[in-house]
């Protein structure tokens, strides 16, 4: 698996996991939350990078 899909996947599931959590453990939930998002922002640039142009 190349490394841009890995890290969208698993960003997404913590970034799923960490609302879920947080209806429960709201602070453990929400780091959670924030970490995933962070991880599904920079699989971008990989995503991006290996990514063929339009045209």
């Amino acid at each position: 698996m190349k490394v841009g899909m890995a890290l969208f996947i698993g960003g997404l599931i913590l970034l799923m996991s960490g609302i879920f959590l947080s209806a429960y453990w709201a602070i453990a939930g929400s780091f959670m939350g924030i970490f995933g998002g962070m991880i599904m922002g920079s699989s971008s640039y990989f995503l991006a990078k290996t990514g063929q142009k339009a045209g």
